[in-house]
């Protein structure tokens, strides 16, 4: 009895209960597990579902219209329904290109007779509705005309080049070698071209590349007409990229069956007819920024990982990275501040498809103008182009493979970072998921995909350095056996650091034209895609620094041509 009586005298003091809520705290720290994720947290097909109609009922959305406010404001509404704060919006106003979506709005008549138009050339000049009318010139890539001023030049796309392939066009319009990737026996040989019939996705991106929009503006043309190697399905609505500065020559694009005619044409010099109906209008641009909060938000103690990618583009995947990102911050709101070692740092670029892209608009940037954000940010995440199918075109039709499209989950140089991504790719089963380090070679020892899009800010500035390369275009060195090295220039766009970091990317195929909506778009490799993204938040989230740092060495991105736009080098 006397026992008992002090055993009920222990456990009601002060000291045995401080000693007990000690513990259990303590006991409910150490237990607190990132992972398996918490499948109640992770967005589900419903609303991944809900999200993406936004972007689909927004086409094509970009920055400074009304389809492009309405997209950032539902991206703000639900940021800040999960718990983000301190937003803010990076703002100035931009001489915007407007033209309606209504084809009579872009037309071409040749002699009279019209012709189908599959798109207009964005940033390309205006016309009235009566148009301006001029001789036809036909030029040839290996021949081309003296003189082309006050005509309207047709030009058609070059052709793929035969080998052997330059190291650029290895680079940029082949498979390359890769870490790790899930079903690969379902992708073509690497550094072998792909045929169309195969699949269209390095076809249309060599295509566009070319920017011929160039050869109208040096030349003083009166007008333009662009013919793509392509049926028209896949060729209407097919929004320039990369994305000019404004020009004086109307523009437009037409397909492979269409443009046979006006080439024929244009061999006879024949007059035709473009109309281009456009304005220019004065609008706003803005970079959003927010944050969810870490444990240490506030003080000089804070770290912060850097989420990102651009909110413009024509499709529903160009782009939906912000969405995303939206997945990402859902999942972590859970989590209690405390429990999250560090800050999210939301950053949304608009530039992508603006006149010029990046490089016209770097010294309004958000972190131009805050070089100090490297104190903070110890990571980065990127992700764009999300769920995304495979399609090839036979016989004139497009046409699904039945896979998904290839897609790139990049990192860098660490070995455990290499590590946590393949698990990652096994445990969210995303097919086709291809994981490269393009700091180092491949197990084959060749180079591997060149980390694209906004993601390469983590990369570290000062390996990458060649006279020969300016923001988006590289000069060859004949006489070298591997490609140029970027040169950091992107550096005078974005602020570039030197970070653990893991980017995502769908490789677009289909997804570069305004028709690629919400029926093209995968939800379950959606899904998919994101779950990956924040299982590698939580590595960057919870890691300690120095076992996720990178590993710098002479040959960091010394093989790899490190464009963030354009591989514009399309010689063989």
């Amino acid at each position: 009895i006397i026992l008992m009586d002090n055993y009920r005298k222990l456990i009601l003091s002060p000291l045995f209960i401080l000693l007990i809520l000690s513990f259990a705290s303590s006991c409910a720290k150490d237990d607190f597990s990132f992972l398996p994720l918490n499948e109640q947290w992770i967005v589900d097909e419903k609303e991944a579902t809900r999200w993406s109609m936004v972007k689909h009922e927004n086409l094509p959305t970009l920055t400074g219209t009304i389809e492009w406010q309405n997209y950032m404001t539902f991206l703000e509404n639900e940021f800040k329904k999960y718990g983000v704060v301190d937003i803010y919006k990076n703002s100035w106003e931009f001489d915007r290109w407007n033209i309606s979506e209504d084809p009579s709005n872009w037309t071409l008549s040749v002699e009279g007779k019209q012709v189908r138009v599959a798109y207009y050339g964005a940033y390309s000049g205006k016309t009235d509705l009566e148009g301006i009318t001029a001789e036809l010139i036909y030029y040839d890539h290996s021949n081309p005309p003296s003189d082309i001023k006050d005509k309207i030049v047709v030009i058609p796309t070059r052709k793929h080049p035969e080998k052997p392939y330059s190291n650029n066009y290895l680079t940029n319009y082949t498979y390359n070698d890769y870490e790790y990737v899930l079903d690969g026996e379902t992708l073509p040989k690497s550094f072998e071209f792909v045929k169309p019939e195969t699949s269209f996705t390095f076809d249309i991106w060599y295509q566009l590349a070319q920017r011929l929009d160039q050869i109208p503006e040096d030349g003083e043309a009166a007008g333009a007409v662009i013919v793509y190697d392509m049926a028209f399905d896949r060729t209407k609505g097919l929004y320039t990229f990369p994305v000019p500065d404004y020009y004086e020559s109307p523009t437009l694009v037409l397909s492979r069956e269409d443009g046979s005619q006006v080439i024929e044409a244009a061999k006879n010099k024949k007059s035709a007819t473009i109309v281009l109906n456009s304005n220019m209008v004065k609008s706003e641009a803005y970079q959003l920024i927010g944050y969810l909060p870490g444990k240490n938000y506030g003080t000089d103690k804070d770290e912060q990982i850097i989420l990102t990618n651009h909110t413009d583009g024509p499709s529903i995947t160009q782009d939906n990275g912000a969405l995303g990102i939206l997945g990402i911050i859902k999942y972590f709101s859970n989590i209690p501040q405390e429990k999250r070692d560090r800050t999210l740092l939301i950053y949304l670029d608009c530039r992508h498809y603006m006149p010029g892209m990046e490089q016209a608009h770097k010294d309004v940037s958000w972190l131009k103008k805050n070089p100090n954000l490297k104190d903070k940010v110890v990571g980065l995440i990127q992700t764009e182009h999300l769920g995304e199918m495979d399609y090839k075109e036979v016989n004139g039709e497009v046409l699904p493979t039945g896979y998904t499209e290839q897609s790139y989950l990049w990192t860098r140089n660490n070995e455990y970072l290499v590590s946590s991504a393949k698990k990652a790719l096994d445990r969210y089963g995303w097919s086709r998921g291809i994981l490269s380090v393009p700091e180092r070679p491949g197990p084959s020892g060749e180079l591997q995909q060149v980390w694209w899009g906004v993601g390469i800010i983590a990369l570290a500035n000062e390996l990458r350095n060649n006279d020969n390369c300016d923001e988006y275009s590289c000069i060859e060195d004949k006489d070298s056996n591997t490609p140029l090295a970027w040169d950091g220039s992107s550096c005078e766009v974005w602020t570039c650091l030197n970070v653990p970091a893991y980017g995502q990317g769908g490789f677009l195929g289909y997804y570069w034209n305004k028709y690629s909506d919400i029926n093209r778009w995968n939800s379950e490799l959606f899904i998919q895609q994101t779950s990956t993204m924040i299982d590698l938040t939580g590595v960057l989230m919870y890691s300690d620094l120095e076992k996720i740092k990178p590993i710098l060495t002479d040959q960091s991105f010394r093989g790899t041509d490190m464009s963030i736009a354009a591989p514009i080098d399309i010689s063989n």
